[in-house]
């Protein structure tokens, strides 16, 4: 099977101006793939206008239901919503038009300040999907390896990382996302926004990672469109070679 990841210099104020760049970094995209897009990859962190962003992921949501539909795709990538009054950074996974399912960011990043603006989660489920099954590891989630454990212990053949990682943390993005991958025997695919939004600086290093730890695809910078082919019987075979349980 084909997987993608899409890196690009996210905007917190050109919203539909995300989604052309977005759009136009899929267009080589082939029919039947699994796509990842970066964390809140429709407005950034724009706490200034939050509502506003939690407005527009309607649109944002439609956009993903359309390209996937169109490809018959796999598309998976976090944007704001709000509910009772709370806002969560929730990661959508929709296939072939209609949303499988989603996950609410539930480690929320202390150093900017996330707690005082979302609502944590509390569920950290595992997707059937047509590609297999799949967990989400939601940016700072990374840090945490019992929170990846979890996947694992409930079969995730592929994790997704959605994010918006700091640079000055970039050396801990590609050693932390490498070590999920060969510690839960699964493929890992980072989806990371590059460059600088507002008072923040991205870290880049989108990356596609065998269960063995081998770099299938990365990018440390520039909007692209990171690809590989993988077989999630490589899984079962690391798991079988190595047994973890």
């Amino acid at each position: 099977m084909r997987v993608y990841s899409v890196q690009f210099k996210v905007s917190l104020e050109d919203w539909e101006g995300n989604l052309d760049t977005v759009r136009n970094l899929m267009d080589c995209v082939k029919e039947n793939s699994l796509v990842l897009l970066p964390e809140m990859f429709s407005s950034g962190f724009n706490y200034e206008n939050l509502e506003g962003a939690c407005n527009f992921t309607k649109e944002a949501l439609g956009f993903m239901k359309e390209v996937s539909d169109k490809k018959s795709l796999l598309v998976c990538g976090s944007l704001p919503v709000k509910e009772n009054e709370c806002i969560y950074n929730r990661a959508f996974l929709v296939q072939d038009g209609e949303v499988l399912g989603w996950k609410d960011k539930i480690k929320l990043f202390p150093l900017t300040d996330e707690g005082r603006y979302f609502k944590p989660g509390r569920e950290n489920p595992v997707f059937e999907s047509k590609f297999g099954k799949l967990g989400v590891l939601i940016c700072f989630e990374l840090r945490f390896s019992e929170t990846a454990k979890q996947l694992r212990d409930r079969g995730a053949d592929i994790i997704l990382v959605p994010a918006q990682w700091g640079a000055k943390r970039r050396e801990h993005l590609k050693v932390l996302s490498r070590a999920r991958a060969i510690e839960t025997q699964s493929y890992l695919i980072l989806s990371d926004t590059w460059g600088r939004a507002g008072k923040e600086e991205y870290a880049g290093c989108s990356a596609i990672y065998s269960p063995w730890g081998e770099v299938l695809a990365f990018s440390e910078s520039e909007d692209t469109l990171l690809t590989a082919d993988i077989d999630t019987r490589e899984v079962r075979k690391v798991r079988r070679y190595i047994p973890m349980d």
